[in-house]
């Protein structure tokens, strides 16, 4: 049985027997953000995980990374898939659940070996000239319809309401951890105080010439590089500082671009289960370093209008002094 749909001028087809759909490899990477050879690899990944049911793991599959790789409306993936709304839902949450399982997510999203921190921090100094940096800090807003209940604390400073994401990255765009617990009102510096990586580093520190990078949001930490505060006095080794900091920093930018590039839905995550939001979130985020470690990507595939990082308002959070030696 054949199931077959127009989209602009192309018409695609869509086997639901137990074969990939015959899209051509161009059209296949371009609706579901992945070669068919990533996409293969990615049943093998999934399957063991995975519950047999009526309806094929490919079909399920496919319906799944369709909805999260395009904007179009719930409604429109069901009827593309034919399956009912219920259905769609149970196998996206159930692929979410996998992808962010204890048997995957660790394997694809990793903080690397104290003894890979040389090797990245060397590759970031080349690139860059920052010496010591081994990974980039910062948050993004994934828009959404807002909850019914306490809709308020989750509009964010743009004026619409969000949830928070808080990634770390690599020179090459791979996240090297996540983090999607709080709503939108929630300041960087208060997300990253509270999250697991900030505890990690609180627990088992940086060597002394290790660091992340972080804009002005962020305290200054011996861990957690800031630029300076630019009050008009800055020396000139102080400017230099800060523009080869951001220059370095933009990585993650880039990284949040991509990701939203990638994953269109993550413009505007059409759901209002606060519960389920950070799944659909973080699966993203796997998916990311999986089609990554695949696959190359090019700068068109960065969404620059999914760079809205948060910036800085309000109060200026503190300065360790032990970070202030470190960073003169």
């Amino acid at each position: 049985m054949r199931h077959e749909k127009l989209l602009g001028t192309n018409r695609i087809e869509i086997y639901v027997e137990e074969t990939v759909p015959r899209y051509s490899d161009p059209l296949f990477r371009a609706h579901f953000r992945m070669t068919r050879a990533s996409f293969q690899d990615l049943l093998e990944l999934i399957g063991p995980h995975t519950e047999v049911k009526n309806i094929s793991l490919e079909r399920r599959t496919l319906a799944c990374l369709w909805y999260v790789s395009n904007q179009e409306t719930f409604r429109n993936v069901v009827d593309r898939f034919g399956m009912s709304k219920g259905s769609l839902r149970y196998y996206l949450m159930n692929f979410c659940r996998t992808m962010t399982s204890e048997d995957i997510l660790p394997r694809q999203i990793t903080w690397p070996r104290k003894e890979e921190y040389r090797a990245i921090a060397e590759q970031n100094a080349v690139k860059y000239g920052f010496p010591g940096a081994i990974g980039c800090l910062d948050g993004t807003y994934i828009p959404i319809p807002g909850p019914r209940d306490f809709r308020d604390s989750y509009i964010c400073r743009k004026g619409f309401p969000a949830f928070h994401l808080q990634g770390v990255c690599d020179n090459k765009l791979k996240f090297l951890d996540v983090f999607a617990a709080y709503p939108g009102s929630v300041h960087d510096s208060r997300v990253f105080k509270n999250s697991p990586i900030a505890n990690l580093l609180a627990n088992e520190p940086l060597p002394e010439e290790y660091h992340l990078l972080g804009d002005s949001a962020y305290a200054l930490l011996t861990y957690l590089l800031v630029p300076y505060r630019d009050n008009g006095h800055l020396t000139a080794d102080e400017k230099r500082y800060n523009s080869v900091h951001s220059s370095t920093r933009v990585d993650i930018e880039r990284c949040f671009g991509l990701l939203k590039g990638r994953f269109r839905k993550l413009k505007y995550l059409d759901m209002r289960n606060v519960r389920e939001i950070p799944l659909v979130i973080v699966t993203c985020c796997v998916l990311h370093n999986f089609v990554i470690n695949r696959e190359s990507f090019v700068d068109e595939d960065i969404d620059v209008d999914g760079t809205d990082t948060e910036g800085t308002t309000g109060t200026s959070p503190s300065e360790h002094q032990s970070g202030v030696n470190k960073r003169q």
